[in-house]
């Protein structure tokens, strides 16, 4: 197994460093792509499935090509929507995660961020960006009902498919990092029924989606609306980090 351990906080603890983002597949990559190339960066950019067992096979697909393998990256930032579990957050929100656990809440199913990141990352990205927790699930949420529950239950502020696989690989590699989630549905937002939408490789399948969204016209509208505007904010947090000339590669 691969394995590293960072010289870099006692070389250099005023820096804080990555060298590559992680964005769910579609439209949240499509629009960070976008802003990533507009201002000329050199970040990586790596599209990933969404769900946990997807997310994980495909992870470690990743860490056996010649360039992984070649270099590991610095430092991860997973960046994409979510779906609020708490009244605190609305639509176009930030949440930055301090940890990630997953939908089964033992002890061993926890993942923490990578703090001095998470917290450089939290005084860049200014208004309407939050320290809270996430869960990750391997179905979409789509009842406001559960969500409510699940905030409750696992005193989270955001559910995801990726967050949880992804730092219990990295924290493996010893690989440092940090997630931002864009709430693109409020907790008091009821959404089509998209559980069966993504296929076992964690890609989606427009046809389901559309059938689905059809029989729902009310609540697919809402969720239209409120994913361009989410959509619109992580433009924004993708441009901010783009522009973060103070943090640096690890030394």
């Amino acid at each position: 197994m691969l394995s590293r351990t960072h010289s870099y906080y006692n070389s250099n603890p005023q820096t804080p460093g990555f060298d590559t983002l992680v964005v769910p597949q579609g439209m949240e990559y499509k629009a960070v792509c976008k802003l990533i190339a507009k201002n000329q960066s050199k970040l990586k950019i790596i599209a990933i499935p969404a769900g946990i067992k997807p997310l994980s096979n495909f992870l470690e697909q990743w860490q056996q090509t010649p360039d992984f393998l070649h270099q590991l990256p610095q430092g991860l930032i997973l960046i994409g929507l979510g779906g609020s579990l708490s009244p605190n957050y609305s639509v176009g929100d930030v949440i930055l995660c301090r940890e990630c656990a997953l939908m089964d809440n033992s002890q061993e199913s926890k993942g923490q961020c990578d703090q001095f990141l998470t917290d450089t990352l939290f005084q860049q990205l200014g208004k309407r960006t939050f320290l809270g927790k996430g869960i990750t699930s391997d179905r979409v949420i789509c009842s406001a009902q559960e969500k409510l529950l699940l905030g409750k239950k696992y005193q989270a502020d955001v559910v995801d498919m990726e967050g949880y696989a992804l730092l219990h690989w990295s924290q493996k590699l010893g690989i440092p990092v940090a997630m931002i989630r864009v709430i693109s549905d409020s907790c008091q937002q009821d959404l089509p029924d998209l559980r069966e939408a993504f296929r076992e490789d964690g890609s989606l399948q427009y046809s389901i989606l559309a059938r689905q969204m059809l029989k729902n016209p009310s609540n697919s509208i809402h969720l239209i609306l409120s994913s361009l505007k989410s959509l619109q904010v992580l433009k924004e947090v993708a441009n901010k980090i783009a522009k973060v000339d103070k943090i640096k590669s690890y030394s």
